[in-house]
C-alpha cells in the first residue's frame, strides 16, 4: 500500500481538491487497517478501527470518543458526507488483513482470487465512489474491483520467495498441483520451467485484468484516468523485471525510480 502512493502520489495532485482530500482519507483508513496487522500484529488494533468505521456509518462518531486515530476518523467521516463509500468493502478489507495473521496456504484458485478480492479488490471498491462518473458507478465498481486483484496478483508473483520464507504460499494448492510444482524444492533447489509455466499462467490472469481496467478508463472522471493508467503501468511493469531475474525466488524485484518517471512522463503526456 505504501509503494502505492509513493507511485501516485503526483498524479492525485491533479485532481480537484474535494476529490484529493476524499481519496487520501480513505486512503489512511486502508493503511491503518493495513498496519494493525502487516506492522504491529494486533488484532485489537484492527478492531478499534472496526468499531470507529461503525460509529461513523451509523451515525454516532459525533457522540463517541474515537479509539484509533481520531484525525483520520473524523476526516474520513467528512468524506462520507460527500462519498457513498460503502461500508461492505472495509468490513471485507478488514476480515481478509485480519485473516492473514492465520493463513498460510489456499486451497484452490477461487480461494485465492476472494483473497485478492478481499485486501485489494475491496480498495478499489472503495475509491471508486470519488474517481468514477456516477451513472457508470456500477461498472467502474467492477473496474476498480479487477485492478486492485490484478495488482495483488503481481504482488503475490513478486513475492512468492519472500512469503514462502515466512511461511505462506499464496499461490493456489490447486495450481501448484496441476502444474505439478514443489516450491519448497523451487525454493531450495531452483526455478524449473514448471515453476515458470506455473508463474506465467498468474501472469496471464493479471494480465488480462489490467487490460479490463485500461480498456474502461471512459467510466471514470477525466482526471481519474491517468491515475488509474498509472496503477495499471506502473505495477504491470513488475512482471517483466521478475522474467529478468529468471524468475528468482531470492531476489526482490522492484521499478525503479528512472522507470517510475518514464512511465508517469509517457501516461501523462497522453492526457494534457
Amino acid at each position: 500500500m505504501e509503494e502505492y502512493s509513493k507511485t501516485f502520489f503526483y498524479a492525485f495532485n491533479n485532481l480537484p481538491e474535494s476529490e484529493r482530500k476524499a481519496i487520501w482519507a480513505i486512503y489512511a483508513v486502508c493503511r491503518m487497517i493495513d498496519d494493525s496487522i502487516d506492522e504491529y500484529e494486533d488484532p485489537e488494533r484492527l478492531k478499534a478501527i472496526r468499531e470507529d468505521l461503525d460509529a461513523i456509518y451509523t451515525g454516532q462518531s459525533e457522540i463517541k470518543q474515537f479509539k484509533s486515530d481520531a484525525h483520520v476518523m473524523r476526516a474520513f467521516g467528512d468524506t462520507l458526507q460527500f462519498y457513498s463509500v460503502p461500508q461492505h468493502a472495509f468490513v471485507t478489507l478488514m476480515d481478509y488483513v485480519e485473516q492473514d495473521l492465520t493463513m498460510t496456504t489456499l486451497p484452490t484458485d477461487q480461494a485465492l482470487y476472494a483473497y485478492c478480492y478481499g485486501v485489494a479488490g475491496t480498495i478499489g471498491e472503495l475509491l471508486t465512489p470519488v474517481l468514477a462518473e456516477p451513472q457508470y458507478r456500477e461498472t467502474a465498481d467492477t473496474v476498480g474491483i479487477e485492478l486492485g486483484k490484478a495488482l495483488q496478483i503481481t504482488n503475490i508473483l513478486r513475492d512468492v520467495g519472500e512469503d514462502y520464507k515466512n511461511n505462506r504460499v499464496y499461490l493456489s494448492a490447486e495450481r501448484l498441483e496441476k502444474y505439478q510444482v514443489d516450491l519448497k524444492e523451487v525454493f531450495h533447489k531452483g526455478v524449473t520451467q514448471n515453476y515458470i509455466d506455473l508463474w506465467e499462467s498468474y501472469a496471464r490472469d493479471a494480465d488480462d485484468m489490467y487490460e479490463h481496467a485500461l480498456n474502461n478508463l471512459h467510466y471514470f472522471y477525466p482526471k481519474a484516468r491517468p491515475i488509474i493508467e498509472l496503477a495499471a503501468e506502473a505495477y504491470r511493469e513488475i512482471l517483466p523485471v521478475v522474467r529478468k531475474q529468471k524468475y528468482s525466488l531470492h531476489k526482490r524485484a522492484y521499478v525503479n525510480r528512472l522507470k517510475k518517471g518514464r512511465i508517469y512522463r509517457r501516461v501523462m503526456k497522453n492526457y494534457k
